[in-house]
């Protein structure tokens, strides 16, 4: 009994100044679990969509729709988004080495495709403007219109254009 009573002792009277730091970390860990979470995907999905284009034979009609493995109504394709207009900013390297995401935009080299679903963004991929360039492919394209036609870059080994295909 005289060990309950000192264990009991030795707890603030108050447990509220237990508790609250406790709360306060749970909800950060969660927090930031989330968002490491979509960070990864999105680094990941931008990996996949480059191994997808470097398996197409140049050129190359790739459906959008094929390669996504997500419900979407329409996507719209940023060929280069200007700081601060996007805020899925990725903290820790999470998503971009340290530092290329800011020299991307600021080099005007930061593409990204907006995968939407009933008014909202059920996926956001970043994109190297400079591996992957768009043509014609402006405005939301719906499942069906979101056709490219895919040629190498000349002289460049890991470079595309992907060109709607009208």
């Amino acid at each position: 009994m005289a060990m309950i009573k000192n264990a009991l002792s030795a707890v603030p009277s108050r447990p509220a100044l237990v508790i609250a730091p406790l709360l306060v970390v749970l909800v950060l860990s969660l927090y930031y679990r989330d968002q490491y979470n979509k960070c990864v995907e999105i680094r990941q999905t931008r990996l996949e969509f480059n191994q997808q284009l470097h398996a197409l034979a140049s050129p190359a009609q790739f459906p959008l729709r094929d390669f996504t493995d997500f419900a979407w109504t329409k996507v719209r394709i940023v060929a280069s988004v200007a700081a601060d207009t996007i805020s899925d900013t990725c903290p820790l390297d999470w998503n971009w080495e340290s530092g290329e995401r800011d020299a991307l935009i600021a080099s005007g080299r930061l593409a990204a495709m907006m995968f939407g679903q009933q008014g909202r963004i059920v996926r956001y991929v970043e994109l190297r403007a400079d591996e992957v360039e768009f043509r014609g492919a402006e405005g939301n394209l719906s499942p069906q219109a979101a056709v490219f036609n895919v040629e190498r870059k000349s002289g460049a080994a890991d470079g595309f254009i992907l060109t709607l295909n009208n």
